[in-house]
């Protein structure tokens, strides 16, 4: 082919005035960091070039492997099933025709593609443009991603090679702080009656300060012009940060793992908490199958008394005394029915080393004689839900906790089954769970078929989920009649994909609510893409009775994401007259997170008088 130089003019279009964007902190790039702009020619690989401008300087330019383009099972063979068919360390690409989301999990990231341009970047489950792509990054690739791709990249796609190639330059920050400019004067002209006797002064006062240095970067590409594009990218993020007020009725929570080995270091964390704004914890009480306080009920059982990382110390009587004494509430996070990673043989105090036969197995592996790990649910071990033993142990637990401590709330995790894969996968059926010798005998003395004889196609297969399902929802309903007259909260810890998550979890919190057996639901909200966030939370809204509360669990730090991304779920959670949020959690709140929460959202200092 004859090789021929294509000079093409830089079109940096405004995608959607409502693209959110990601902020870019890089500190200022030397001369010497810098990539000197090359004409491009077009190869024999038939790689078509980003659209730049020679007076377009590169700060930084990359190429990556693709692992798939439009990832199945049939093109993306992993041996296994991943969500979004994206396997570890993998960068892949969604286009429209795989669906109208890309169904991953929250251990990667993903970068928003229109045209040529990165116009957002979110942590997991992007919604996929008409005409655009999703660039998808677990493990290396996220890395990859992390590194490489900001609001305004120009990337390209050679799909002979299989490559990915970035180019970020000087336009690339102007882009990006015109967005983030454009989001900041929308969210306040759509907020003006929602909080109106907020003080704008700050929010237009870093507004201002963010168009003057976006127009000052035009002024040439030098450094200079660099540091003013990021300046105005920093003052739009400051804007953003004041459009919230803070809302004294709100709960502000977050869930968090307990670490402290000491009433000292309970009191510090718990002083950080109360300085953030906290007003509710979800404290992790029984994790990975041990409790983090002394337990005659594990100990009856014949499972540790105790988990060792805490032995001749009661954390949960210090954080329960702490909490109340700052004026928070303190509400245990239960892991229901998971039970942790570690082998059971080498632990002889394991529940699944005590009681094997609570032990859940997937279609799979239904004859197995040892414990059955999920691999993709950290290689977890699960019980069974159908087993009475299980669940009156679980009920057992609990009341022993509201016995001994003053909580406030229970909040169940795991409440349902290990996850299976979607019914359009090949093999859904032999990753379903559930097929547990007790389960399969009273699935049988009920409707005269061993459930590992039931394909999925036919209606008895109906029955099969039915009956798991229902044993997930007497469980909760057991929990709130035990609770009852306790004055305690009862909340679940739910996915907000109700077709997913009756589909692969067997979990109906549609019913826990109609049927009151819930008073709130924490649902995961496992992206950084505001809109997929929004039409889950307005699902949830139409499913779920208006006496249960719901405080959605936002993963923004889990994943990594912008701050300013924490703030925009925020506001599509106030938009919907939702109570509050949950953070998740408080290992992964960096300070670029906290930062952003004590300038005003949950700083009392910065309070809305009306109040809402």
């Amino acid at each position: 082919m004859v090789m021929k130089k294509l000079f093409l003019t830089v079109l940096f279009t405004v995608f959607m005035s409502n693209i959110p964007a990601l902020a870019a902190k890089d500190a200022l790039l030397q001369v010497s960091d810098t990539v000197p702009l090359k004409i491009e020619e077009q190869s024999e690989s038939g790689v078509e070039y980003a659209k730049l401008s020679k007076k377009d300087r590169i700060i930084t330019k990359s190429s990556r492997k693709i692992d798939a383009i439009y990832p199945s099972t049939k093109t993306n063979k992993l041996g296994i099933s991943f969500p979004g068919n994206r396997g570890p360390n993998q960068l892949v690409i969604y286009k429209r025709e795989y669906g109208r989301r890309t169904l991953t999990n929250e251990f990667g990231k993903e970068a928003v593609v229109v045209g040529d341009t990165v116009v957002r970047l979110t942590g997991a489950d992007s919604i996929i443009p008409h005409d655009g792509f999703v660039i998808s990054g677990h493990g290396s690739a996220k890395k990859w991603i992390s590194d490489n791709l900001k609001v305004g990249t120009k990337v390209r796609i050679d799909a002979k090679n299989n490559v990915l190639h970035s180019f970020t330059t000087i336009s690339s920050y102007r882009y990006c702080a015109k967005i983030k400019i454009e989001e900041v004067e929308q969210i306040l002209e759509k907020t003006k009656k929602q909080y109106k006797n907020r003080d704008d002064k700050k929010v237009k006062e870093y507004l201002k300060k963010a168009k003057k240095e976006l127009r000052r970067s035009y002024a040439s590409n030098s450094n200079v012009s660099l540091q003013c594009a990021k300046d105005a990218i920093v003052s739009a993020q400051t804007a953003l940060s004041y459009t919230l007020p803070y809302l004294e009725n709100e709960l502000k929570g977050v869930w968090v793992r307990p670490k402290e080995k000491s009433e000292a270091e309970i009191e510090r964390t718990l002083n950080e908490m109360a300085q953030l704004g906290i007003n509710t914890i979800f404290l992790e009480t029984y994790f990975h199958g041990k409790t983090i306080f002394p337990s005659d009920i594990m100990k009856s059982y014949g499972f540790e008394g105790q988990n060792p990382n805490f032995r001749g110390f009661d954390p949960l009587s210090c954080w329960v005394r702490g909490a109340h004494k700052r004026n928070m509430q303190l509400h245990i996070w239960f892991e229901s029915f998971y039970i942790g990673n570690k082998l059971p043989q080498e632990d002889a105090y394991n529940i699944l080393a005590v009681r094997p036969t609570w032990g859940n197995r997937n279609k799979d592996n239904f004859r197995s004689n040892e414990p059955v790990a999920h691999i993709s649910e950290h290689r977890g071990y699960f019980i069974d839900p159908a087993n009475p033993e299980v669940t009156e142990f679980l009920r057992k637990l609990i009341l022993e906790i509201c016995a001994k401590y003053d909580i406030d709330g229970v909040n169940l995790d795991y409440v349902r089954y290990p996850l299976s894969a979607k019914t359009s996968s090949s093999n859904y059926a032999a990753s379903n769970w559930g097929y547990t010798p007790y389960a399969r005998e009273e699935f049988k003395s009920i409707y005269g078929i061993d459930p590992v004889d039931i394909n999925p196609d036919t209606a008895m297969w109906n029955k099969w989920d039915t009956y798991r399902q229902d044993r997930i929802t007497k469980y909760v309903g057991s929990i709130k009649e035990a609770l009852k007259d306790r004055g305690v909260v009862l909340s679940a810890v739910v996915f907000p994909d109700y077709k997913t998550s009756l589909e692969t979890k067997q979990q109906n919190w549609q019913r826990w609510s109609s049927y009151n057996y819930v008073d709130a639901l924490t649902p995961l909200i496992l992206t950084a893409d505001y809109n997929l966030a929004d039409s889950m939370l307005i699902e949830m809204k139409r499913k779920t009775s208006a006496k249960t509360k719901i405080y959605p669990g936002l993963f923004v730090g889990f994943m990594e994401g912008e701050s300013e991304d924490l703030l925009k779920q925020i506001h599509i959670i106030r938009n919907q007259n939702l109570e509050g949020v949950v953070l998740f959690d408080w290992a992964h709140m960096d300070k670029k997170y906290s930062d952003v929460l004590r300038a005003c959202v949950f700083a009392a200092n910065c309070r809305d008088e009306d109040k809402k």
